[in-house]
């Protein structure tokens, strides 16, 4: 597992929920995700499969590349 990779995922699904005023609980359950999975990939102890990282995209209405902590292009 990348440790910087999940780390920073972690960092940005933290401060996307935040942002969002929900909790680990409503996100985990949204998700279809067991909160201790949930709670871990905030963490930064997790790296989310491609799936839950698409789930997590949708659900917040975000790119990969936010989640991925990638800088945003502007066309």
């Amino acid at each position: 597992m990348s440790e910087h990779l999940a780390t920073t995922i972690g960092t940005m699904i933290h401060s996307v929920r935040l942002n969002a005023g929900l909790t680990m609980e409503q996100v985990a359950e949204a998700i279809e995700l067991p909160l201790l999975a949930y709670a871990r990939m905030e963490r930064g102890k997790l790296l989310p499969t491609p799936s839950t990282l698409v789930d997590l995209c949708l659900f917040f209405g975000v790119s990969s590349d936010t989640l991925l902590g990638l800088p945003t292009v502007k066309a």
